[in-house]
């Protein structure tokens, strides 16, 4: 009997030193060596308070007492010492009291299998190690995931631990009901276990498709970023192009010259012809200092007069922007392009495009105007599509502005799409 209540004491020492390191990991761990050796120190700190309790007051009394003088420090310590958010603690000391129930199941099992009290205590010390390993290595990083992703799953995941604290402490340590036989008492862990899988089924395949439609947009505006580079790189290729020609043009100018000095005037026609057309496929207009916009306008001048829509463009920026050339492209490249689109099949008279960008009172200012033809259906804020692999330009415009702390708003109203964009700037 004295070996067994040896034992028993040294199992109760040893859950706690269990229960506390597996509050430290789910929460988080500690940063540093002080936060470590303060961890460590609480072991026989918590022993020692307890002491007194015993003696005074008996075991009874301080396992009703344990919430007060345990587990509220513990929360107390994680939130404050340790610096971890309140839910994050809260949920953390809960579901390590859980998973301490772990050794104590097999140290029932063991006894009803031989029949003894003494075996189960011994099979509650030989099993706290392996399971406390068991759960570091597997089960804690996850835990931590789980609480951390957002408010939701932190709730979700503290209300099976959550729960069982409150089922256990009120039917077993403050009285006696779970041995009353009382139905209800009985069926009330395997409903909330029920409850717990569907809600946590529930919540996990919603958590999975926003993450999915995360995923998916972000995949796609790097998709729209690689784009507007390579966009970036062929206009400068034109723009070096151009110079070529431009720094060719005596060589034209003497073809040109021998073709009239050897009376062929309609060779030097058709030459000359030639060559405009050439210079003028691959010229960069300009409308305005900035080298970024002039090429990518350019661009769009052309796709517009091929489609013979008009393009109306009023530009006034600097030469330098504290926005990257990049992400300049991507907004201009996306939003005249979504206009482009909207306008190319409608009738003559509502085929164009206005583009305005200016700076004004340190920011930005760009505004697109389109008519469009049938209804747009607008979601926070962003016009969507059922279309395969569109709607993400939108998507992309707002994240880029966003990130800049500035404003975008998209607006169809009496059958016309405008889009305005302020981003705050910064000297250079």
């Amino acid at each position: 009997m004295k070996l067994l209540t040896i034992l028993s004491v040294f199992n109760y020492g040893l859950v706690l030193i269990y229960g506390l390191f597996l509050s430290v990991f789910i929460a988080g761990g500690w940063d540093n060596g002080k936060q470590r050796g303060l961890v460590i120190a609480l072991c026989p700190a918590f022993i020692l308070i307890q002491i007194p309790f015993w003696l005074l007051l008996g075991e009874d009394t301080v396992k009703k007492l344990y919430p007060l003088i345990v587990h509220l420090p513990l929360i107390l310590i994680l939130i404050f010492p340790l610096k971890k958010p309140v839910g994050v603690s809260v949920v953390s000391v809960l579901t390590a009291y859980l998973c301490c129930q772990l050794p104590h199941w097999g140290s029932v099992a063991v006894s009803a299998v031989l029949g003894s009290t003494l075996a189960g205590e011994v099979a509650y010390t030989l099993l706290i190690a392996p399971l406390f390993f068991l759960l570091l290595r597997y089960f804690v990083k996850p835990a931590h995931s789980a609480m951390t992703y957002s408010g939701k799953s932190l709730l979700l995941f503290g209300s099976l631990p959550g729960v069982y604290y409150l089922f256990d402490y009120a039917t077993t340590i403050y009285s006696d009901s779970l041995y009353a036989g009382i139905p209800a008492l009985n069926e009330l862990i395997p409903t909330a276990l029920i409850l717990f899988y569907l809600l946590f089924l529930t919540a996990y395949h919603h958590e999975t498709q926003e993450r999915t439609k995360a995923e998916l947009q972000s995949s796609a505006q790097v998709a729209l970023f690689r784009q507007a580079q390579k966009e970036m790189e062929a206009l400068r290729q034109t723009q070096v192009q151009t110079a070529i020609y431009r720094h060719d043009m005596r060589h034209h100018l003497n073809v040109i010259d021998s073709f009239l000095a050897t009376g062929q005037p309609e060779q030097a026609l058709a030459y000359i012809r030639k060559t405009r057309e050439n210079i003028t496929s691959i010229s960069v207009k300009q409308f305005c200092d900035n080298e970024t916009v002039n090429l990518i306008c350019s661009s769009f001048a052309n796709k517009a007069a091929h489609l013979e829509v008009e393009l109306t463009i009023r530009a006034r920026l600097p030469e330098v922007l504290s926005i990257s050339d990049t992400e300049l492209c991507a907004i201009l490249s996306n939003g005249l392009e979504n206009a482009l689109n909207a306008v190319a099949h409608l009738d003559d008279a509502a085929r164009w495009i206005k583009l305005y960008c200016d700076v004004k009172c340190s920011q930005l200012l760009i505004e697109i105007e389109n008519p469009y033809a049938g209804s747009i259906t607008m979601e926070n804020g962003l016009p969507v599509t059922t279309e395969a692999g569109h709607g993400y330009g939108c998507r992309s415009i707002r994240a880029i502005v966003l990130q800049y702390g500035g404003l975008c708003t998209f607006s169809p109203e009496n059958g016309i799409f405008d889009l305005q964009i302020a981003l705050p700037l910064f000297p250079v």
